[in-house]
């Protein structure tokens, strides 16, 4: 398996580069992050990941191992292959695809090419399981202006999912009610965050 190739940048065309590595020429799809590190001329070192399907193989690069995790988890969820994944982290960086998957911001993945509000939808709510714990550190906290969210919004969140109200409309709620509570909200137990919830849920129905 390829991890990784180091070469000199031939060509940057839109959101892949052309890599001579020993004069061998790759082709690899890039995240954002890696076409920021890419200049024609210039050698470059891009940790890559190789997928090889009935269409054919296809390289993609990454800034960072970072980037590369995160492909992979995305690219579990059923419905999104490599250049769909490839296209997220083409339009969002890793810290912004954690802040929306926090936030459940359905509307930013659907700002993707390709990606619409039902599989904007999945990648909010499977990321939240599928994200491994040293990426779930990294999305901002109260104090850089973003809260993470806590264990108690986590089960009242899936409360509300048994309730038959669907994740679009839970967090928004749940993000409106850290900011109204502030310190307050870390503090609040289940039942008390469950009732606030129901009662700007209903309130939104009416």
């Amino acid at each position: 398996m390829i991890r990784c190739l180091t070469g000199e940048v031939l060509n940057v065309v839109e959101n892949a580069v052309l890599l001579d590595v020993h004069g061998m020429g790759f082709d690899v799809l890039c995240s954002r992050g890696a076409l920021a590190l890419c200049r024609a001329g210039e050698r470059v070192r891009l940790t890559v990941f190789m997928q090889v399907s009935e269409a054919g193989a296809s390289l993609f690069g990454f800034a960072d191992e970072r980037e590369r995790e995160l492909f992979l988890k995305i690219t579990t969820i059923k419905g999104i292959g490599g250049r769909t994944g490839m296209a997220i982290l083409s339009v969002f960086s890793v810290d912004d695809i954690l802040r929306a998957v926090s936030l459940a911001d359905v509307a930013a993945f659907t700002r993707v090419p390709g990606v619409g509000r039902k599989t904007a939808e999945r990648l909010c709510f499977e990321l939240r399981n599928l994200l491994p714990e040293a990426l779930a550190d990294s999305i901002p906290t109260a104090g850089a202006g973003l809260a993470a969210p806590s264990r108690t919004a986590d089960t009242v969140g899936e409360a509300l999912r048994s309730l038959g109200f669907v994740q679009t409309d839970i967090g928004p709620v749940l993000s409106a009610i850290r900011a109204a509570r502030g310190e307050e909200f870390e503090r609040m137990d289940e039942e008390s965050l469950l009732k606030a919830a129901l009662k700007e849920l209903q309130q939104g129905l009416r």
